[in-house]
């Protein structure tokens, strides 16, 4: 059964505007501050499979724990699979306008949150990319996709036997950095801009209108107009 989502999903039609215009991070980030809201990720998550990622799309989360004994040390444990294999999100089966975002606090730099055979069904399912706040595995089957898929490093090790999924669809925390299911992503060549879900549709209305004023900027400083003059009149830098 497919899940019921928590969060009013953005329609096609303006997410695929704010793609094709590439509504830049760094234009975002000028909005949250203004509203006061709002996060990057660390720098630390890079793009790992491609040149020139972006992508906007609403976060669907997957939280990370260490895995800890039980209080009968003398009981048998879960299968490693019973305890992570939720993070192939199997409560979805269609993952359009989404981003698959992962993590457990602390960055898990020296365990692969997921690996190329799972990215492969991710773009597949439809998401837009995959954001994790530690490794990944299998660079050669990741460089084959399309989708832009993010992480601190890429290292052999799974997670299976030291981690376990917590939770899906609710929330995740990577280094520092809250990510809310609904939450809306933007990633770019600049960073990971994270925009919550209560100002989504200003910033979005904010951003577009910021970016006709930069363009007819840009316009007029190469026609050589100075831009001191023009920052005076836009109060745009």
């Amino acid at each position: 059964m497919e899940a019921v989502m928590t969060f009013e999903k953005i329609p096609q039609k303006i997410l695929l505007e704010f793609k094709e215009r590439r509504i830049g991070t760094p234009t975002l980030v000028d909005i949250l501050d203004g509203l006061g809201t709002g996060s990057v990720l660390t720098s630390r998550v890079q793009t790992i499979n491609c040149t020139d990622p972006y992508f906007v799309a609403q976060a669907y989360t997957v939280s990370w724990k260490k895995v800890r004994k039980g209080k009968d040390i003398q009981q048998s444990q879960p299968s490693t699979w019973a305890q992570v294999g939720a993070f192939l999100v199997p409560e979805l089966e269609n993952a359009d306008g989404l981003v698959y975002v992962a993590g457990g606090g602390e960055l898990i730099t020296e365990a692969a949150l997921a690996g190329g055979m799972s990215c492969t069904y991710f773009e597949k399912m439809g998401f837009a990319g995959v954001i994790l706040g530690g490794a990944v595995r299998d660079m050669r089957e990741l460089k084959m996709l399309k989708m832009p898929v993010l992480a601190t490093n890429p290292i052999p090790t799974d997670t299976q036997g030291t981690y376990l999924v917590q939770e899906t669809g609710t929330q995740c925390l990577i280094d520092h950095v809250t990510v809310y299911t609904g939450d809306l992503i933007v990633a770019d060549n600049n960073g990971v801009a994270i925009i919550p879900v209560a100002v989504i549709s200003q910033v979005m209305q904010q951003a577009l209108a910021i970016d006709n004023t930069e363009h007819c900027m840009l316009e007029k400083i190469k026609a050589g107009e100075r831009l001191p003059a023009l920052i005076d009149v836009t109060g745009r830098i």
